[in-house]
């Protein structure tokens, strides 16, 4: 049997250094393992690397410092934030958020704009912001993208893998502002304009040349009681196809 590492316990607190790009330190997090560590101090050592700076557990070392306990730590040599996201995605903690901020706190240019856009945009949340912005109809659940593993889906969409390390690409942001403009327009008539089934399905129609987003609006806002919530694209295409193309004698295919 061989010794791999030492575990190292100080309480100079000052030594240690906050990763850059790694996640948000979450204040209610800290404050339950800080109840917790009242209790039962286990001995759990943070991971940092060579230069003292947090590999994994940053949330314990706030809380032991906030109670004035010893850190606990072992060194691994040339760990960067490649090794924080493979820990965190091996415990299935890092949500796209997490890399969102990451990514931005390193000053990519696409995760910035990204974040602007949000910004911009409250009323959606990460997944539509996605959506919008990669301008994609693509309506595989973020779960299967990320199993398939390849770069892009059949329509060039960038999937999970490269938001995760880093690649993901903005078609153009202005684009994505006039695209968010247009769902917003549905708002009046449907609170579930948002939800990123409906804002793919939004985003499939005004591709189609065929398609009027005004005449659309005009529909909405006289047969507000048949909009309801559908579980899919093609539920969605249905339901606005019948909309469309009420009391039209000419009927328009919005469904292909």
């Amino acid at each position: 049997m061989k010794v791999v590492n030492q575990v190292y316990s100080t309480t100079d607190y000052g030594m240690f250094k906050e990763l850059r790009g790694n996640r948000i330190v979450n204040a209610l997090h800290v404050r339950r393992l800080r109840e917790s560590f009242k209790t039962s101090y286990l001995l759990t050592p943070l991971i940092v690397n060579e230069n003292y700076e947090i590999i994994d557990g940053q949330h314990r070392f706030s809380a032991a410092k906030e109670l004035g306990l010893p850190i606990n730590y072992i060194v691994c040599h040339g760990y960067k934030l490649e090794e924080v996201q493979l820990l965190n995605t091996n415990m299935k903690n890092w949500k796209s958020e997490d890399y969102l901020n990451a990514y931005c706190d390193l000053g990519y240019p696409e995760y910035l704009k990204f974040r602007e856009f949000m910004q911009m945009f409250p009323e959606f949340g990460f997944a539509s912001s996605e959506a919008i912005l990669s301008n994609s109809t693509n309506h595989s659940p973020r779960s299967q993208a990320k199993e398939l593993r390849s770069d892009t889906n059949k329509d060039g969409v960038y999937v999970l893998r490269n938001f995760e390390e880093g690649r993901f690409i903005i078609k153009s942001l202005d684009e994505s502002i006039e695209l968010a403009e247009e769902i917003l327009k549905i708002k009046p008539y449907y609170d579930g304009f948002n939800r990123v089934v409906f804002v793919r399905t939004i985003i499939g129609l005004l591709k189609m040349p065929q398609y009027s987003h005004k005449k659309m609006i005009a529909k909405l806002a006289s047969n507000q009681s048949i909009i309801q919530h559908c579980s899919n694209v093609g539920q969605y295409k249905s339901m606005l196809e019948e909309i469309y193309n009420f009391r039209n004698r000419e009927k328009v295919s919005l469904r292909f």
